[in-house]
């Protein structure tokens, strides 16, 4: 049987500290350390520091090798390499930490002859899990970094002006059968090749990962084509999509399995961005229940993102459609709750985007942001910024797209089962071909 361990804790926090020449946070030392190569980087660690030699890729390879470890320099580079920008995660250290004591609790009881010694055992557990507890309240954040901060040129930026960065999430919330997952590979498309999708543009062409569990491969292959045909790209972009883009389906990884799975496959790719379709199918949960929900997503979600400073879209569905009575008078941004279960699963989310249709017999949407819209750089058909714009179903027969369109003529513009005074509505499609 395996010992307790977090081996991938252990290898983005040295990964992290090698690449920015950061200190051995806490108290941690070698033998807190499960992996054998690990404890030799460590011990290199802390014998630098000793010497008054910051810690990095190239002084920590010098010293295993005048140390006479077998640890050699493509290990080490592994590591930071592994690291890539991803930020510097605190809890690692305490996970790492209470592996460690586990682990010589486990040789303790395997040891002891008397009931005394095993208590003294666990009293160091627990002491070291409220310690630990107690390092994860309020962190105070320095006033002068914060003064100092450039909000125009933040690395940490993934899509738009600081709509998502690092770590963020955007949940786009619709109907079953409106297109969602069409909508969602347009995305993942363009963002690839570092065009914009209806004006929301990212920082650079992005690594992407599309992991579902609804669609089989003539699903996948439908829209993948038909949005590759209408994104008019050269033989180098399609070479550029065939390299950042991954899909995978998944029907079976749910809950925590579900959570360590995307974490090996955003580390895998080195993922940018992750698309998650749909977020329900993975949870493993009572989607209704808070606690339940709560824990799923910033206790077994949560730390992948922050770990890989992967940006998560999830695809979710809403609850039974509701009578036009009860919503009527619905902004956009109240609809950003009409999401099956808990409302933690809006709150969570650093973005929230809805797409319903409009009435009439046309297949036309609103697609609108609910909390940062000012950011992302959404346009409409006329290329002006809104934080709400009109699209529909490609015009063209059997083709899976999506396409700018013209707002629905209508008296009060509602969603379908919406706004009683809607009347149908005819869309002049435009093409969304933008780059």
């Amino acid at each position: 049987m395996t010992p307790p361990n977090n081996v991938p804790a252990e290898r983005h926090l040295l990964g992290v500290l090698l690449r920015d020449g950061l200190h051995l946070p806490g108290d941690l030392t070698p033998a807190d350390f499960f992996e054998p190569v690990h404890q030799d980087i460590v011990a290199a660690m802390l014998s630098l520091g000793a010497d008054g030699i910051p810690a990095d890729e190239l002084t920590v390879t010098q010293r295993l090798r005048d140390s006479g470890s077998q640890v050699d320099a493509a290990t080490v580079s592994m590591l930071v390499s592994d690291a890539g920008f991803s930020p510097y995660v605190p809890e690692h250290a305490d996970l790492i930490a209470d592996a460690a004591v586990l682990r010589r609790a486990i040789d303790a009881a395997n040891r002891a002859t008397d009931a005394d010694t095993l208590l003294g055992h666990y009293a160091v557990l627990a002491e070291k899990r409220n310690a630990s507890k107690r390092k994860h309240g309020p962190q105070r954040m320095d006033f002068d970094s914060l003064m100092s901060f450039d909000r125009k040129e933040d690395p940490s930026t993934i899509i738009g002006n600081r709509w998502l960065c690092k770590g963020g999430s955007l949940l786009i919330v619709g109907q079953s059968g409106t297109g969602k997952s069409s909508l969602m590979m347009q995305a993942a498309v363009h963002w690839c090749l570092g065009r914009d999708f209806f004006g929301i543009k990212p920082a650079k062409p992005l690594r992407a990962i599309i992991l579902q569990a609804e669609n089989d491969a003539g699903d996948v292959s439908e829209a993948l084509q038909d949005v590759v045909a209408g994104a008019y790209m050269d033989s180098t972009e399609r070479d550029q999509l065939r390299d950042n883009l991954a899909i995978y389906r998944d029907t079976v990884s749910t809950g925590t399995a579900f959570t360590s799975a995307l974490g090996d496959l955003i580390r895998q790719h080195k993922a940018d961005i992750v698309f998650v379709d749909p977020l329900l199918s993975f949870a493993g949960i009572d989607v209704s229940d808070q606690e339940q929900a709560s824990k799923f997503l910033r206790h077994d979600l949560a730390p992948i993102l922050l770990e890989t400073g992967a940006v998560l879209v999830a695809m979710h569905h809403t609850g039974k459609p509701r009578a036009a009575s009860d919503k009527e008078g619905q902004t956009v941004a109240d609809l950003a709750y009409a999401g099956l279960g808990s409302s933690e699963f809006t709150n969570y989310f650093r973005e929230v985007a809805v797409l319903f249709r409009c009435q009439g017999d046309e297949p036309i949407y609103k697609f609108g942001l609910t909390k940062r819209r000012g950011r992302a750089g959404l346009k409409d058909h006329e290329g002006q910024f809104k934080g709400e714009i009109h699209i529909r179903h490609a015009a063209e027969k059997g083709v899976i797209r999506w396409e700018y369109s013209t707002p629905p003529s209508q008296t009060g513009d509602g969603v379908a089962n919406g706004h009683a005074n809607s009347s149908p509505a005819k869309g002049s499609p435009r093409p969304f071909n933008a780059r």
